[in-house]
């Protein structure tokens, strides 16, 4: 076992101790679901699998650490940016849709929004893993805050080597240009699209269809959620995957997140804990549902 895949394994313990007996038996159903006889099940199984017991190779672990040192260093940002916030605020927030729409201005120090809102390395890793995995060519991400989560997808597909490429939606000015600097620093190509998701996301999905691959994060709203999974459905190129962010973040997003999963639409679902995975497989014979919880 290698010290990167350590440290994985040791945070995922370390975070919750009493879960260790279910992160066993989710890496069970992980490898059970290696064997399956459907490509896209055991794509979606392996990059899981991988992302779980950090199995990393030598050029991933080095672009994963490269990507680390670039969060260690955003988050010691005191640099202040006004953003506008066009999402649910927090959990227990009533906001209507117009509401959010109207967003609010609010300051933060570049260190605070990087501490609170990009995924960690848990959660990067394992966006990492399904875009190594299923090797998309367009993929477009749904908030982007300064840029980490974008940071390892767009390397990933650069490690893929076969011209896939990030676009990144942010409705927040402030933080477009943050992540823009960082996407320089680190070397990766990825298109900032800067606009309220409501006022930019019909025309993107408009110009670029099909999409290959999507990670819906940002609005953390039950209502949106869904009306972001019926916009992209007729635009998901054949395999689509759609990569739902905190869908245990308040009951709205949950029961978002079981309406989903429950479309007979979706031919397979995973319920990663925090994130939900979609893969739009339509050569699937039978559904495909799994809990996997990875942490």
């Amino acid at each position: 076992m290698s010290r990167f895949q350590s440290k994985i394994l040791l945070h995922r313990v370390l975070s919750r101790p009493h879960h260790l007996l279910s992160l066993i038996q989710t890496a069970r159903t992980l490898a059970k679901l290696e064997g399956h006889p459907h490509a896209a099940v055991r794509a979606a199984a392996s990059a899981c699998k991988s992302a779980l017991l950090g199995r990393f190779s030598p050029e991933e672990q080095a672009w994963i650490a490269e990507v680390e040192d670039l969060r260690s260093r955003a988050s010691r940002s005191a640099e202040v940016v006004r953003i506008d916030d066009f999402g649910a605020v927090s959990p227990n927030s009533n906001l209507t849709a117009e509401q959010m729409y109207a967003g609010r201005v609010i300051e933060r120090t570049v260190g605070a929004a990087c501490k609170a809102a990009s995924k960690p390395l848990v959660w990067s890793s394992l966006l990492f893993q399904l875009v190594r995995h299923f090797d998309p060519k367009t993929c477009v991400e749904l908030g982007c805050c300064v840029g980490i989560s974008a940071t390892f997808q767009a390397g990933a597909l650069r490690l893929n080597g076969h011209g896939g490429r990030l676009w990144t939606l942010e409705g927040a000015p402030a933080f477009a240009e943050v992540a823009r600097r960082h996407f320089q620093e680190v070397g990766v190509d990825v298109e900032v699209v800067v606009g309220r998701f409501q006022d930019t996301l019909a025309g993107f999905l408009t110009e670029h269809a099909p999409i290959d691959y999507a990670f819906i994060d940002g609005h953390h709203d039950e209502q949106a959620t869904i009306d972001y999974f019926e916009q992209f459905l007729p635009h998901c190129g054949p395999g689509a995957v759609l990569v739902f962010d905190d869908i245990n973040w308040s009951k709205g997003m949950t029961r978002a997140w079981h309406r989903i999963e429950a479309d007979p639409r979706v031919p397979l679902a995973f319920d990663c804990g925090e994130i939900g995975l979609c893969v739009m497989d339509a050569t699937l014979s039978e559904r495909v549902r799994a809990r996997v919880p990875l942490l």
